[in-house]
């Protein structure tokens, strides 16, 4: 069965944010259900960051969609935006 990629921008609602703990809290979050293949810090200005966060999940499953692992994310207390910014299938 294929897979779908999908890539999320995730904005912490704070600056100071230790962000080890923050990646750490969402592979709580999301796994084992998703699988989270990586997360990336990228600097948005003058210090702030947003994480890039890279999930994996069925193709074509009911357990799984993206409305779910947004609500997931957003549950997070430190976070306050959550942006699909990117998905495609892998696989044929």
């Amino acid at each position: 069965m294929a897979e779908v990629l999908l890539v999320y921008k995730v904005v912490p609602n704070d600056p100071n944010v230790n962000y080890e703990e923050l990646k750490d809290r969402i592979r709580k979050v999301l796994e084992p259900k998703y699988k989270v293949d990586k997360i990336e810090e990228e600097e948005i200005g003058f210090g702030i960051k947003m994480l890039r966060v890279y999930i994996r999940m069925p193709e074509a499953s009911e357990e799984h969609s993206s409305d779910d692992i947004e609500n997931r994310l957003m549950s997070i207390d430190k976070i306050s935006g959550v942006e699909l910014e990117y998905f495609t299938r892998l696989g044929f």
